[in-house]
């Protein structure tokens, strides 16, 4: 199941978006700025006919289609094919190397010998001084009361800023919540807060296919990162899942991140690009 193609994650761009922002084309779904349709389902999709003879159709009609974080795979080979058909611009906006961890052995050993200085030395800080943070988990706590401490983290952080925080980032946040309250098998959440119950960080992962979790969001406010909170909330939830699944199968998502980057011993090639007609 990829969780970017679910109906519960569909249904929901109706509420992060106005209505007449949101262009459907078969099972694909988009967000129309000035023109410019942004794909919102990503990583390996189903292009069938229906949607390859739509998406001709609005390009030769002068739209720009942009398709964010797509795997090298059979998806990508068949939008570069719909491209060079069809004669049009066919632009690779940015390629990279996503970080994942595939791991099927002990954890603990993984973060303390085989990754770098810095993961291992606050690996170490935070088993040295976990009793001191309170650590809440969807899975046993009220979603909504762990939602509104993410938005505080989001909000009292560098993200807000910089508009890269949730409700600056066309109101992301709407966008995520419903899958974490309705696929509770699926979505997991971590917060992590002081002893008296201060917000610090959250980590937000979301399961899609052959086991595998993806890093959905990951923050911390200003104050948790003077307490390496961050470091906390991720490393808690990289030991949620190797209890629950007994291994370790976590995609990260993004890009150039250098935590990430250290943690990881597998990677995929992954994709921004954007079609469109050239000029006659």
């Amino acid at each position: 199941m990829n969780f970017s193609n679910s109906n519960i994650w569909n249904d929901s761009l109706y509420i992060r978006y106005p209505i007449s922002k949101i262009i459907n084309i078969g099972k694909l779904y988009f967000y129309n700025e000035n023109n410019l349709l942004i794909c919102q389902n990503f990583f390996d999709l189903n292009i069938g006919k229906f949607e390859i003879e739509k998406m001709i159709d609005k390009i030769v009609g002068g739209s720009k289609i942009k398709f964010s974080y797509i795997n090298n795979s059979k998806t990508l080979d068949n939008l570069k094919k719909i491209s060079f058909d069809n004669n049009f611009k066919y632009e690779i906006i940015d390629t990279w190397e996503a970080p994942r961890l595939f791991l099927e052995n002990n954890l603990s050993n993984y973060l303390l010998t085989e990754c770098g200085n810095q993961i291992k030395k606050n690996y170490r800080l935070y088993k040295r001084n976990k009793e001191n943070y309170k650590f809440y988990n969807s899975d046993n706590n009220d979603i909504l009361k762990l939602w509104s401490w993410v938005l505080k983290i989001d909000y009292n952080s560098w993200k807000r800023e910089e508009n890269s925080d949730m409700k600056s980032l066309n109101r992301e946040d709407l966008q995520y919540l419903p899958f974490l309250l309705l696929k509770r098998d699926k979505s997991n959440l971590v917060v992590v807060c002081d002893t008296a119950d201060n917000p610090l960080a959250y980590s937000l992962i979301f399961k899609g296919e052959n086991d595998c979790w993806y890093a959905v969001k990951w923050g911390a406010s200003y104050q948790g990162r003077k307490k390496y909170a961050g470091f906390r909330a991720l490393f808690n939830h990289l030991e949620y899942i190797f209890s629950v699944d007994k291994h370790v199968y976590i995609d990260f998502w993004g890009r150039r991140n250098q935590t990430y980057n250290l943690l990881k011993n597998n990677s995929i090639i992954r994709n921004h690009i954007v079609i469109y007609k050239g000029e006659d």
